[in-house]
Protein backbone atom coordinates (compact mmCIF):
# COMPACT_ATOMS: atom_id res chain seq x y z
CA UNK A 1 0.00 0.00 0.00
CA UNK A 2 1.48 3.60 -1.12
CA UNK A 3 2.17 6.41 1.51
CA UNK A 4 -0.72 8.31 -0.31
CA UNK A 5 -2.61 5.40 0.30
CA UNK A 6 -1.96 5.60 3.88
CA UNK A 7 -2.54 9.26 4.09
CA UNK A 8 -6.19 9.06 2.43
CA UNK A 9 -7.26 5.79 3.62
CA UNK A 10 -7.26 6.88 7.88
CA UNK A 11 -10.76 8.97 7.54
CA UNK A 12 -12.13 6.20 5.70
CA UNK A 13 -11.36 3.06 7.26
CA UNK A 14 -13.25 3.94 10.35
CA UNK A 15 -17.21 3.34 10.15
CA UNK A 16 -18.69 6.60 8.93
CA UNK A 17 -21.07 7.58 11.81
CA UNK A 18 -24.13 9.76 10.94
CA UNK A 19 -22.68 12.60 13.88
CA UNK A 20 -19.20 12.69 11.96
CA UNK A 21 -21.18 13.42 8.59
CA UNK A 22 -23.19 15.85 10.36
CA UNK A 23 -20.29 17.65 11.73
CA UNK A 24 -18.55 17.88 8.18
CA UNK A 25 -21.56 17.83 5.65
CA UNK A 26 -19.35 19.21 2.87
CA UNK A 27 -18.80 18.88 -0.71
CA UNK A 28 -15.03 18.56 -0.09
CA UNK A 29 -15.28 15.61 2.91
CA UNK A 30 -17.32 13.48 1.11
CA UNK A 31 -15.26 14.18 -2.28
CA UNK A 32 -12.32 12.58 -0.35
CA UNK A 33 -14.45 9.81 0.85
CA UNK A 34 -15.34 8.90 -2.52
CA UNK A 35 -11.61 9.28 -3.95
CA UNK A 36 -10.39 7.45 -0.94
CA UNK A 37 -12.94 4.36 -2.13
CA UNK A 38 -12.08 4.80 -5.65
CA UNK A 39 -8.80 3.93 -5.02
CA UNK A 40 -8.77 0.99 -3.78
CA UNK A 41 -11.86 -0.41 -5.50
CA UNK A 42 -10.73 0.41 -8.90
CA UNK A 43 -7.21 -1.16 -7.84
CA UNK A 44 -9.24 -4.41 -8.10
CA UNK A 45 -11.62 -3.76 -10.64
CA UNK A 46 -12.69 -6.79 -12.66
CA UNK A 47 -11.42 -5.66 -15.93
CA UNK A 48 -8.08 -4.24 -14.98
CA UNK A 49 -7.20 -6.77 -12.58
CA UNK A 50 -7.23 -10.46 -12.65
CA UNK A 51 -5.55 -11.12 -9.54
CA UNK A 52 -7.50 -12.91 -6.64
CA UNK A 53 -8.31 -10.79 -3.52
CA UNK A 54 -9.20 -13.75 -1.53
CA UNK A 55 -5.82 -15.18 -2.32
CA UNK A 56 -3.93 -12.04 -0.90
CA UNK A 57 -3.06 -11.59 2.62
CA UNK A 58 -5.68 -11.11 5.61
CA UNK A 59 -4.98 -7.52 5.55
CA UNK A 60 -5.74 -6.36 2.31
CA UNK A 61 -8.90 -8.84 2.66
CA UNK A 62 -9.92 -6.54 5.89
CA UNK A 63 -9.24 -3.44 4.38
CA UNK A 64 -11.05 -3.78 0.80
CA UNK A 65 -13.96 -5.46 2.72
CA UNK A 66 -14.42 -2.44 5.61
CA UNK A 67 -13.75 0.36 2.54
CA UNK A 68 -16.57 -1.59 1.03
CA UNK A 69 -18.65 -1.45 4.18
CA UNK A 70 -18.03 2.40 4.88
CA UNK A 71 -19.28 2.96 1.32
CA UNK A 72 -22.72 1.51 1.61
CA UNK A 73 -22.96 3.58 4.68
CA UNK A 74 -21.97 6.81 2.88
CA UNK A 75 -24.12 6.19 -0.56
CA UNK A 76 -27.41 6.00 3.23
CA UNK A 77 -25.89 8.86 3.81
CA UNK A 78 -25.87 10.76 0.13
CA UNK A 79 -29.40 9.20 -0.25
CA UNK A 80 -31.22 10.59 2.57
CA UNK A 81 -29.00 13.94 2.66
CA UNK A 82 -30.21 15.26 -1.33
CA UNK A 83 -26.82 16.30 -1.21
CA UNK A 84 -24.87 16.53 -4.60
CA UNK A 85 -26.98 13.95 -7.00
CA UNK A 86 -23.19 13.66 -8.96
CA UNK A 87 -21.72 12.06 -5.65
CA UNK A 88 -24.79 9.45 -5.50
CA UNK A 89 -24.25 8.21 -8.76
CA UNK A 90 -20.19 7.97 -8.59
CA UNK A 91 -20.53 6.13 -5.34
CA UNK A 92 -23.07 4.05 -6.88
CA UNK A 93 -20.93 2.64 -9.41
CA UNK A 94 -18.34 1.98 -7.74
CA UNK A 95 -20.29 -0.10 -5.24
CA UNK A 96 -21.26 -2.02 -8.59
CA UNK A 97 -17.78 -2.19 -9.42
CA UNK A 98 -17.16 -4.03 -5.99
CA UNK A 99 -19.91 -6.12 -6.10
CA UNK A 100 -18.70 -7.60 -9.91
CA UNK A 101 -15.92 -7.89 -7.99
CA UNK A 102 -16.73 -9.87 -4.62
CA UNK A 103 -19.20 -11.88 -7.28
CA UNK A 104 -16.19 -13.03 -8.84
CA UNK A 105 -14.12 -13.74 -5.98
CA UNK A 106 -17.29 -15.44 -4.54
CA UNK A 107 -17.36 -17.46 -8.21
CA UNK A 108 -13.80 -18.39 -8.35
CA UNK A 109 -13.75 -19.56 -4.70
CA UNK A 110 -16.52 -21.70 -5.37
CA UNK A 111 -15.30 -23.41 -8.11
CA UNK A 112 -12.20 -24.55 -6.68
CA UNK A 113 -13.21 -25.87 -3.96
CA UNK A 114 -16.24 -28.05 -6.17
CA UNK A 115 -15.01 -31.69 -6.44
CA UNK A 116 -17.61 -33.70 -7.29
CA UNK A 117 -18.29 -37.35 -5.63
CA UNK A 118 -16.60 -40.17 -7.34
CA UNK A 119 -17.47 -43.54 -5.65
CA UNK A 120 -14.42 -45.15 -7.25
CA UNK A 121 -12.07 -42.39 -5.88
CA UNK A 122 -13.78 -41.65 -2.72
CA UNK A 123 -13.73 -45.86 -1.52
CA UNK A 124 -9.49 -46.17 -2.40
CA UNK A 125 -9.01 -42.79 -0.84
CA UNK A 126 -11.20 -43.54 2.69
CA UNK A 127 -9.35 -43.98 5.36
CA UNK A 128 -9.82 -47.07 7.03
CA UNK A 129 -11.33 -45.60 10.42
CA UNK A 130 -14.53 -44.66 8.51
CA UNK A 131 -17.42 -47.13 7.92
CA UNK A 132 -19.17 -47.97 4.74
CA UNK A 133 -20.99 -45.41 2.36
CA UNK A 134 -23.38 -46.79 3.19
CA UNK A 135 -23.60 -46.29 7.01
CA UNK A 136 -23.92 -42.47 8.46
CA UNK A 137 -20.60 -41.62 8.22
CA UNK A 138 -19.79 -38.45 10.87
CA UNK A 139 -17.71 -35.26 9.63
CA UNK A 140 -14.86 -34.35 11.83
CA UNK A 141 -14.92 -31.47 14.30
CA UNK A 142 -13.15 -28.40 13.75
CA UNK A 143 -9.45 -28.97 14.52
CA UNK A 144 -7.51 -27.45 16.73
CA UNK A 145 -5.22 -24.45 15.81
CA UNK A 146 -7.53 -23.26 12.73
CA UNK A 147 -6.76 -19.60 11.53
CA UNK A 148 -8.50 -16.36 13.09
CA UNK A 149 -10.56 -16.87 9.83
CA UNK A 150 -12.15 -20.43 10.41
CA UNK A 151 -12.20 -19.92 14.32
CA UNK A 152 -16.02 -19.43 14.01
CA UNK A 153 -17.20 -22.97 12.44
CA UNK A 154 -19.02 -25.14 14.09
CA UNK A 155 -17.89 -27.64 16.04
CA UNK A 156 -20.64 -29.68 16.53
CA UNK A 157 -22.30 -32.01 13.44
CA UNK A 158 -25.66 -32.95 12.74
CA UNK A 159 -26.83 -35.93 11.20
CA UNK A 160 -26.81 -34.17 8.00
CA UNK A 161 -22.84 -34.22 8.12
CA UNK A 162 -22.57 -38.08 7.14
CA UNK A 163 -19.11 -37.79 4.94
CA UNK A 164 -15.86 -38.80 6.40
CA UNK A 165 -14.55 -35.13 4.75
CA UNK A 166 -16.48 -36.31 1.63
CA UNK A 167 -14.81 -33.42 -0.33
CA UNK A 168 -16.42 -30.83 1.73
CA UNK A 169 -15.86 -27.39 1.54
CA UNK A 170 -12.54 -25.94 3.18
CA UNK A 171 -13.41 -24.07 6.16
CA UNK A 172 -11.32 -20.90 5.57
CA UNK A 173 -12.93 -21.05 2.00
CA UNK A 174 -16.64 -21.13 4.12
CA UNK A 175 -15.52 -17.89 5.92
CA UNK A 176 -14.35 -16.38 3.04
CA UNK A 177 -18.24 -16.96 1.17
CA UNK A 178 -19.90 -16.30 4.09
CA UNK A 179 -18.22 -12.78 4.78
CA UNK A 180 -18.84 -12.35 0.89
CA UNK A 181 -22.19 -13.95 0.66
CA UNK A 182 -23.29 -11.50 3.86
CA UNK A 183 -21.47 -8.04 1.99
CA UNK A 184 -23.43 -8.97 -1.03
CA UNK A 185 -26.82 -9.48 0.46
CA UNK A 186 -26.23 -6.28 2.48
CA UNK A 187 -25.71 -4.30 -0.28
CA UNK A 188 -28.96 -5.63 -2.68
CA UNK A 189 -27.00 -8.33 -5.00
CA UNK A 190 -28.34 -11.33 -3.03
CA UNK A 191 -30.02 -12.53 -6.17
CA UNK A 192 -26.49 -12.53 -7.81
CA UNK A 193 -25.13 -14.38 -5.16
CA UNK A 194 -26.97 -16.86 -4.95
CA UNK A 195 -27.00 -17.45 -8.65
CA UNK A 196 -23.53 -17.70 -8.74
CA UNK A 197 -23.50 -20.01 -5.52
CA UNK A 198 -26.47 -22.41 -6.91
CA UNK A 199 -25.28 -22.48 -10.80
CA UNK A 200 -22.12 -23.72 -9.38
CA UNK A 201 -23.07 -26.35 -7.36
CA UNK A 202 -25.82 -28.18 -9.50
CA UNK A 203 -22.93 -28.53 -12.20
CA UNK A 204 -21.14 -30.45 -9.04
CA UNK A 205 -24.18 -32.31 -7.94
CA UNK A 206 -25.06 -33.28 -11.39
CA UNK A 207 -21.72 -34.95 -11.92
CA UNK A 208 -21.66 -36.55 -9.00
CA UNK A 209 -25.07 -37.83 -9.72
CA UNK A 210 -23.59 -38.83 -13.18
CA UNK A 211 -21.01 -40.66 -10.94
CA UNK A 212 -23.04 -42.82 -8.91
CA UNK A 213 -24.69 -43.76 -11.98
CA UNK A 214 -28.37 -41.82 -11.54
CA UNK A 215 -30.19 -41.62 -14.61
CA UNK A 216 -33.39 -39.84 -16.00
CA UNK A 217 -35.59 -42.56 -16.22
CA UNK A 218 -39.07 -42.29 -17.82
CA UNK A 219 -42.17 -45.04 -17.16
CA UNK A 220 -42.06 -46.37 -20.33
CA UNK A 221 -37.98 -46.79 -20.26
CA UNK A 222 -38.71 -49.23 -16.71
CA UNK A 223 -41.37 -50.72 -18.79
CA UNK A 224 -39.56 -51.76 -21.33
CA UNK A 225 -36.67 -53.30 -19.91
CA UNK A 226 -35.67 -56.95 -19.38
CA UNK A 227 -35.85 -58.05 -15.93
CA UNK A 228 -32.34 -58.86 -15.34
CA UNK A 229 -31.37 -55.31 -16.72
CA UNK A 230 -34.01 -53.45 -14.48
CA UNK A 231 -32.89 -56.14 -10.83
CA UNK A 232 -29.01 -54.38 -11.97
CA UNK A 233 -30.55 -51.09 -12.35
CA UNK A 234 -32.35 -51.21 -9.15
CA UNK A 235 -29.35 -52.52 -6.97
CA UNK A 236 -27.24 -49.87 -8.07
CA UNK A 237 -29.84 -47.09 -7.43
CA UNK A 238 -29.76 -48.30 -3.80
CA UNK A 239 -26.37 -47.91 -3.49
CA UNK A 240 -26.47 -44.41 -5.36
CA UNK A 241 -29.90 -43.27 -3.45
CA UNK A 242 -28.15 -44.13 0.14
CA UNK A 243 -24.65 -41.57 -0.98
CA UNK A 244 -27.29 -39.29 -2.54
CA UNK A 245 -29.17 -38.55 0.11
CA UNK A 246 -26.78 -38.89 3.68
CA UNK A 247 -23.46 -37.65 1.40
CA UNK A 248 -24.34 -35.53 -1.61
CA UNK A 249 -27.47 -33.23 -1.15
CA UNK A 250 -26.65 -33.26 3.11
CA UNK A 251 -23.09 -31.87 1.85
CA UNK A 252 -24.91 -28.83 -0.11
CA UNK A 253 -27.49 -28.33 2.78
CA UNK A 254 -24.61 -28.26 5.20
CA UNK A 255 -22.76 -26.27 2.71
CA UNK A 256 -25.56 -23.55 2.21
CA UNK A 257 -26.13 -23.50 5.92
CA UNK A 258 -23.08 -22.45 6.82
CA UNK A 259 -21.71 -20.13 3.89
CA UNK A 260 -25.77 -18.27 4.23
CA UNK A 261 -25.58 -18.26 8.43
CA UNK A 262 -27.80 -15.49 9.05
CA UNK A 263 -29.49 -15.62 5.30
CA UNK A 264 -32.08 -17.71 5.73
CA UNK A 265 -34.15 -16.51 2.59
CA UNK A 266 -30.93 -17.20 0.30
CA UNK A 267 -29.90 -20.61 2.09
CA UNK A 268 -33.24 -22.19 1.59
CA UNK A 269 -33.49 -20.49 -2.08
CA UNK A 270 -29.94 -21.98 -2.92
CA UNK A 271 -30.50 -25.53 -1.64
CA UNK A 272 -33.95 -25.68 -3.26
CA UNK A 273 -32.51 -24.46 -6.68
CA UNK A 274 -29.44 -27.44 -6.32
CA UNK A 275 -31.26 -30.48 -4.62
CA UNK A 276 -35.25 -30.22 -4.89
CA UNK A 277 -35.46 -31.15 -8.62
CA UNK A 278 -32.21 -33.41 -8.69
CA UNK A 279 -33.84 -35.16 -5.52
CA UNK A 280 -37.48 -35.79 -7.64
CA UNK A 281 -35.25 -37.65 -10.13
CA UNK A 282 -33.23 -39.70 -7.79
CA UNK A 283 -36.81 -40.94 -6.70
CA UNK A 284 -38.46 -41.12 -9.74
CA UNK A 285 -36.89 -44.48 -10.55
CA UNK A 286 -38.14 -46.04 -7.53
CA UNK A 287 -41.80 -44.52 -8.53
CA UNK A 288 -41.54 -45.69 -11.60
CA UNK A 289 -40.70 -49.33 -10.66
CA UNK A 290 -43.41 -49.20 -8.24
CA UNK A 291 -46.02 -48.55 -10.92
CA UNK A 292 -44.50 -51.47 -13.62
CA UNK A 293 -44.06 -54.41 -11.39
CA UNK A 294 -46.41 -57.39 -10.90
CA UNK A 295 -44.35 -60.34 -11.71
CA UNK A 296 -43.31 -62.42 -8.53
CA UNK A 297 -39.78 -62.52 -9.05
CA UNK A 298 -39.72 -58.61 -8.65
CA UNK A 299 -40.95 -58.62 -5.16
CA UNK A 300 -38.15 -59.19 -3.52
CA UNK A 301 -36.06 -55.89 -5.23
CA UNK A 302 -39.79 -53.99 -4.42
CA UNK A 303 -38.74 -55.18 -0.83
CA UNK A 304 -35.56 -54.22 -1.04
CA UNK A 305 -36.21 -50.24 -2.27
CA UNK A 306 -38.99 -50.43 0.53
CA UNK A 307 -36.48 -51.08 3.24
CA UNK A 308 -33.97 -48.51 1.38
CA UNK A 309 -36.62 -45.58 1.53
CA UNK A 310 -37.85 -46.38 4.34
CA UNK A 311 -34.78 -46.31 6.33
CA UNK A 312 -33.91 -43.19 4.29
CA UNK A 313 -37.32 -41.10 5.13
CA UNK A 314 -35.27 -39.91 8.46
CA UNK A 315 -32.43 -38.24 6.52
CA UNK A 316 -34.85 -36.39 3.72
CA UNK A 317 -37.42 -35.36 6.62
CA UNK A 318 -34.05 -33.61 8.36
CA UNK A 319 -32.25 -32.56 4.70
CA UNK A 320 -35.43 -31.27 3.45
CA UNK A 321 -37.10 -29.76 6.42
CA UNK A 322 -37.55 -25.86 5.57
CA UNK A 323 -41.08 -25.53 3.44
CA UNK A 324 -39.18 -25.55 -0.02
CA UNK A 325 -38.47 -29.08 0.66
CA UNK A 326 -41.93 -29.99 1.39
CA UNK A 327 -42.63 -31.59 -2.03
CA UNK A 328 -39.50 -33.84 -1.40
CA UNK A 329 -41.27 -35.10 1.54
CA UNK A 330 -44.50 -35.69 0.01
CA UNK A 331 -42.89 -37.26 -3.15
CA UNK A 332 -40.90 -39.64 -0.89
CA UNK A 333 -43.84 -40.55 1.45
CA UNK A 334 -46.07 -41.26 -2.19
CA UNK A 335 -43.46 -43.90 -3.28
CA UNK A 336 -43.09 -45.39 -0.11
CA UNK A 337 -47.07 -45.76 -0.32
CA UNK A 338 -46.73 -46.91 -3.80
CA UNK A 339 -43.84 -49.41 -3.40
CA UNK A 340 -45.99 -50.70 -0.13
CA UNK A 341 -48.98 -51.14 -3.02
CA UNK A 342 -46.87 -52.86 -5.40
CA UNK A 343 -45.87 -55.53 -2.95
CA UNK A 344 -49.12 -56.51 -1.80
CA UNK A 345 -50.08 -56.33 -5.74
CA UNK A 346 -47.46 -58.76 -6.70
CA UNK A 347 -48.71 -60.94 -3.50
CA UNK A 348 -51.90 -61.03 -4.48
CA UNK A 349 -50.69 -62.04 -8.39
CA UNK A 350 -48.82 -65.08 -6.98
CA UNK A 351 -51.70 -66.11 -4.82
CA UNK A 352 -54.08 -66.44 -8.19
CA UNK A 353 -50.65 -67.91 -10.17
CA UNK A 354 -51.01 -70.93 -7.23
CA UNK A 355 -54.91 -70.93 -8.01
CA UNK A 356 -54.31 -71.03 -11.24
CA UNK A 357 -51.95 -74.14 -11.27
CA UNK A 358 -53.42 -76.82 -13.44
CA UNK A 359 -51.44 -80.08 -13.67
CA UNK A 360 -52.48 -82.40 -16.51
CA UNK A 361 -50.23 -85.13 -15.58
CA UNK A 362 -49.32 -86.42 -12.10
CA UNK A 363 -45.26 -86.22 -10.73
CA UNK A 364 -43.95 -89.90 -10.84
CA UNK A 365 -43.66 -91.10 -8.08
CA UNK A 366 -45.76 -89.32 -5.72
CA UNK A 367 -42.97 -86.76 -5.06
CA UNK A 368 -42.92 -82.91 -4.29
CA UNK A 369 -44.51 -81.05 -6.87
CA UNK A 370 -42.56 -78.39 -8.79
CA UNK A 371 -45.49 -75.80 -7.57
CA UNK A 372 -44.50 -76.94 -4.07
CA UNK A 373 -40.83 -75.95 -4.19
CA UNK A 374 -41.52 -73.00 -5.94
CA UNK A 375 -43.79 -71.57 -3.52
CA UNK A 376 -42.24 -72.66 -0.06
CA UNK A 377 -39.09 -71.33 -1.62
CA UNK A 378 -40.79 -68.46 -2.03
CA UNK A 379 -42.57 -67.71 0.70
CA UNK A 380 -39.03 -69.10 2.50
CA UNK A 381 -37.18 -66.25 1.38
CA UNK A 382 -40.27 -63.57 1.33
CA UNK A 383 -39.64 -64.35 4.99
CA UNK A 384 -36.31 -62.60 5.19
CA UNK A 385 -38.36 -59.52 5.30
CA UNK A 386 -40.45 -60.13 8.02
CA UNK A 387 -40.28 -56.74 9.56
CA UNK A 388 -41.04 -55.01 6.00
CA UNK A 389 -43.84 -57.37 5.36
CA UNK A 390 -45.68 -56.06 8.31
CA UNK A 391 -45.53 -52.85 7.65
CA UNK A 392 -46.57 -53.21 4.29
CA UNK A 393 -49.62 -55.66 4.90
CA UNK A 394 -51.22 -53.71 7.58
CA UNK A 395 -50.78 -50.45 5.46
CA UNK A 396 -53.70 -52.55 4.04
CA UNK A 397 -57.08 -52.28 6.65
CA UNK A 398 -60.09 -54.55 5.27
CA UNK A 399 -58.23 -57.00 3.03
CA UNK A 400 -57.90 -59.64 6.06
CA UNK A 401 -59.92 -61.78 7.63
CA UNK A 402 -61.13 -60.42 11.64
CA UNK A 403 -58.77 -61.20 14.00
CA UNK A 404 -57.10 -59.91 17.65
CA UNK A 405 -54.17 -57.71 15.83
CA UNK A 406 -52.40 -56.58 19.14
CA UNK A 407 -49.79 -58.98 17.46
CA UNK A 408 -48.46 -56.85 14.58
CA UNK A 409 -46.94 -59.20 12.91
CA UNK A 410 -50.53 -61.30 13.11
CA UNK A 411 -52.01 -59.71 9.63
CA UNK A 412 -48.88 -61.28 8.26
CA UNK A 413 -49.19 -64.62 9.36
CA UNK A 414 -52.66 -64.26 8.11
CA UNK A 415 -51.58 -63.53 4.74
CA UNK A 416 -48.97 -66.03 4.39
CA UNK A 417 -51.28 -68.62 5.76
CA UNK A 418 -53.97 -68.14 3.50
CA UNK A 419 -51.32 -68.33 0.57
CA UNK A 420 -49.66 -71.74 1.74
CA UNK A 421 -53.33 -72.89 2.05
CA UNK A 422 -54.14 -72.21 -1.17
CA UNK A 423 -51.41 -74.02 -2.27
CA UNK A 424 -52.46 -76.99 -0.27
CA UNK A 425 -55.97 -77.43 -1.65
CA UNK A 426 -54.41 -77.11 -5.24
CA UNK A 427 -52.30 -80.10 -4.70
CA UNK A 428 -55.09 -81.94 -2.91
CA UNK A 429 -56.69 -81.47 -6.59
CA UNK A 430 -53.31 -82.61 -7.89
CA UNK A 431 -53.46 -85.62 -6.40
CA UNK A 432 -56.83 -86.51 -7.48
CA UNK A 433 -54.60 -87.33 -10.63
CA UNK A 434 -53.15 -90.32 -9.10
CA UNK A 435 -55.36 -93.87 -10.43
CA UNK A 436 -53.51 -95.51 -7.73
CA UNK A 437 -55.05 -94.39 -4.30
CA UNK A 438 -51.34 -95.26 -2.09
CA UNK A 439 -49.59 -93.09 -4.60
CA UNK A 440 -51.89 -90.36 -4.39
CA UNK A 441 -51.45 -90.33 -0.17
CA UNK A 442 -47.95 -90.73 -0.84
CA UNK A 443 -48.12 -87.46 -3.07
CA UNK A 444 -49.62 -85.67 0.03
CA UNK A 445 -47.67 -86.70 2.50
CA UNK A 446 -44.26 -86.07 0.63
CA UNK A 447 -45.91 -82.07 -0.36
CA UNK A 448 -46.81 -81.50 3.07
CA UNK A 449 -43.62 -82.95 4.70
CA UNK A 450 -41.81 -80.83 2.89
CA UNK A 451 -44.10 -78.01 3.50
CA UNK A 452 -43.51 -78.52 7.39
CA UNK A 453 -39.33 -78.82 6.62
CA UNK A 454 -39.41 -75.56 4.70
CA UNK A 455 -41.57 -73.65 7.70
CA UNK A 456 -39.19 -74.51 10.58
CA UNK A 457 -36.23 -74.17 8.34
CA UNK A 458 -36.97 -70.21 7.79
CA UNK A 459 -38.81 -67.51 9.40
CA UNK A 460 -41.79 -68.59 8.40
CA UNK A 461 -41.50 -70.40 11.84
CA UNK A 462 -42.37 -67.19 13.61
CA UNK A 463 -44.73 -65.60 11.09
CA UNK A 464 -47.09 -68.69 10.59
CA UNK A 465 -46.38 -69.86 14.29
CA UNK A 466 -46.91 -72.83 16.31
CA UNK A 467 -50.44 -73.57 15.97
CA UNK A 468 -50.20 -73.80 12.44
CA UNK A 469 -47.49 -76.18 12.56
CA UNK A 470 -49.30 -78.50 15.06
CA UNK A 471 -52.22 -78.06 11.98
CA UNK A 472 -50.13 -79.35 9.36
CA UNK A 473 -48.09 -81.71 11.11
CA UNK A 474 -51.68 -83.07 11.78
CA UNK A 475 -51.80 -83.45 8.55
CA UNK A 476 -48.73 -85.23 7.37
CA UNK A 477 -48.96 -87.79 9.78
CA UNK A 478 -52.87 -88.37 8.83
CA UNK A 479 -51.28 -89.63 5.37
CA UNK A 480 -48.82 -92.14 6.88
Amino acid sequence: MTRDMHRILPPFGNPVTTNTLDRSNNLEDVEEKLAAAEILISKWDTNKSSKMLFQSNAEEIRVYMDSVENLQRLMEHLSAGGTNAAQLVRAQQLMKLSMARLQNEFHKIMLSNSEPIDPDRESSARPSSCSSTEDSITTSTCSDGEDDRSSDCSSSCSSTDRACEFDMVPLDAVVDLRNIAQRMAKNGYARECVRVFALTRKSVVEESLYNLGVEKVKLNDVRKMGWKVLDEKIKKWIYAAKISIRILFAREKRLCVDVFEGLDKMRDACFAEIAKDRTARLLSFAEAVAATSRAPERMFRVLDLYEALTDLMPDIEEIYSQESGRSVHEQANRILARLGEAARRILTEFERAIEKEKSKAPVAGGTVHPLTRYVMNYLSFLSDYKETLVNVITDAPGELPDKDLNDPSAPLSIRLGWTVFHMLCTLDKISDLYKDASLSHLFLMNNRYYVLQKVNGSELKYILGEEWLRNIGKAVRREL
